[in-house]
C-alpha cells in the first residue's frame, strides 16, 4: 500500500451509511484502517451494516438520525463523541432519491410544470440543507481539531443537465404520464458542489480540507431498457459496479489528495464529457 493511502485509527462519520453505496464507501475505510461510524435513518438497515461490519473488520459503530433536522444531528454527534474523541473525516453522502420516498415516488419522476412544492422542498431538506447541517456541526469539531476532511457526495447531473432519453421507452409505473428526471434533484446536487467550494474558502486556514465526488449512474438492479438507454449515453457504455467508487473515495479521505480542496472528482464513466 502507498503510504499516503492510510486511515490507521481515523473515524470517518458516513451519512446515509447503509445505502446502496454508502457500505461500499464503508468497507474502503475499513480497508485502510479506518474506523466507520454509519449514520442512517434506517435502523434496521444500519444495524445490519454494524454487525457485517464488525463480523469482517472487528470496527464500525451505528446511530440513528435525520441529517434534515438540526436539533437530532446535534443528539446524534453528541453520541457520537461519547463513543469516540474525535471525527476526522465526514462523507457526506445521505440523499433522498425514489426508493426513499417510497409510497410518494411518482411525486419523484413528475414532469417540471406538474411537480408537487412538498416533493420539492424534501428533495432540498435532505441532498442540501442535510448537508449543510450535518457540515455545520462537523465541521465546528474538525476547526477545534485543526484537521479534518469532508467528502461531499453530488452527482454528475450537478454538472450536467438530465438527458430525458434515458426513459425512453420505459413505461412509467406510477401513472399514465412519461417518466420525469426530478427537477429538484440535479439542483441540489448543483448546490452541493458549490458548498464545497464554498467551505474550502472558508476553511482551508484550519487545515480542513472538502471535496465533492461526483458518481455517474450505478447499477442497481435497473430494468434492462434502463441500463441500455442509460449506457448510450457513457463512453464507456455501461453503467458502474458499487464497488467502483472506492478508489475515488481512498484518494479523497487521506493524505493521497492532501494539496487537494475545493475540488470536484468526476468518476462518470465519460458521461460529462459529450
Amino acid at each position: 500500500m502507498i503510504q499516503e493511502f492510510n486511515l490507521q485509527g481515523k473515524q470517518v462519520l458516513i451519512t446515509g451509511g447503509s445505502g446502496v453505496l454508502g457500505e461500499k464507501h464503508a468497507e474502503v475505510i475499513c480497508d485502510l484502517g479506518g474506523s466507520p461510524i454509519i449514520l442512517d435513518i434506517e435502523n434496521e438497515s444500519t444495524q445490519n451494516l454494524v454487525n457485517k461490519l464488525q463480523n469482517k473488520y472487528n470496527t464500525g459503530i451505528g446511530l440513528v438520525a435525520d441529517i434534515s433536522d438540526e436539533e437530532d444531528m446535534k443528539r446524534a454527534i453528541k453520541s457520537i463523541l461519547g463513543k469516540v474523541n474525535r471525527i476526522d473525516v465526514l462523507i457526506n453522502n445521505a440523499a433522498l432519491t425514489a426508493r426513499g420516498m417510497a409510497e410518494r415516488a411518482a411525486d419523484f419522476f413528475e414532469c417540471f410544470e406538474d411537480y408537487k412544492y412538498d416533493a420539492w422542498k424534501e428533495m432540498i431538506n435532505v441532498n442540501l440543507t442535510g448537508h449543510f447541517i450535518v457540515s455545520k456541526l462537523v465541521g465546528k469539531l474538525m476547526i477545534q481539531q485543526r484537521s479534518g476532511v469532508i467528502i461531499n457526495i453530488a452527482s454528475e447531473i450537478g454538472l450536467i443537465g438530465p438527458d430525458q432519453r434515458i426513459y425512453r421507452g420505459i413505461k412509467n409505473p406510477y401513472n399514465d404520464g412519461p417518466l420525469s428526471s426530478p427537477p429538484s434533484y440535479p439542483l441540489t446536487k448543483a448546490g452541493v458542489i458549490y458548498l464545497t467550494k464554498y467551505l474550502a474558502a472558508c476553511w482551508g486556514k484550519y487545515n480542513v480540507r472538502i471535496n465533492t465526488l461526483c458518481p455517474g449512474g450505478v447499477f442497481d438492479n435497473h430494468e434492462k431498457k434502463f441500463v441500455k438507454n442509460y449506457s448510450n449515453l457513457v463512453p464507456l457504455a455501461r453503467m458502474a459496479q458499487k464497488d467502483e467508487y472506492k478508489g475515488a473515495i481512498a484518494f479523497l479521505a487521506t493524505d493521497a489528495s492532501s494539496f487537494m480542496t475545493g475540488s470536484t472528482l468526476v468518476v462518470d464513466g465519460g458521461k460529462t464529457c459529450w
